[in-house]
């Protein structure tokens, strides 16, 4: 079971978007998936982010005062005529 494939799903068909904790709720009062089966996969939780991973390593970056002069450009102004 993964919460983001069902989340957009539910968006597709309803516009609704609904929080993990409620599409979980959703998911037990139905009876499509138990408490363990929650517990046990990584998949039914929202992303936390890499940091348990890489947890001893320094999470900073030096950016630029204009990075923005690194980033081609894609369509020059004659595209559209």
């Amino acid at each position: 079971m993964n919460l983001y494939y069902i989340r957009a799903a539910i968006r597709e068909n309803t516009g609704q978007v609904l929080t993990f904790a409620k599409i979980r709720q959703l998911l037990l009062e139905e009876g499509l998936i138990s408490q363990s089966e929650i517990d046990q996969n990584p998949m039914a939780k929202e992303f936390e982010g890499y940091g348990r991973y890489f947890y001893t390593e320094e999470c900073s970056v030096d950016v630029i005062p204009n990075p923005e002069i690194y980033v081609p450009e894609l369509l020059d102004e004659s595209f559209d005529d």
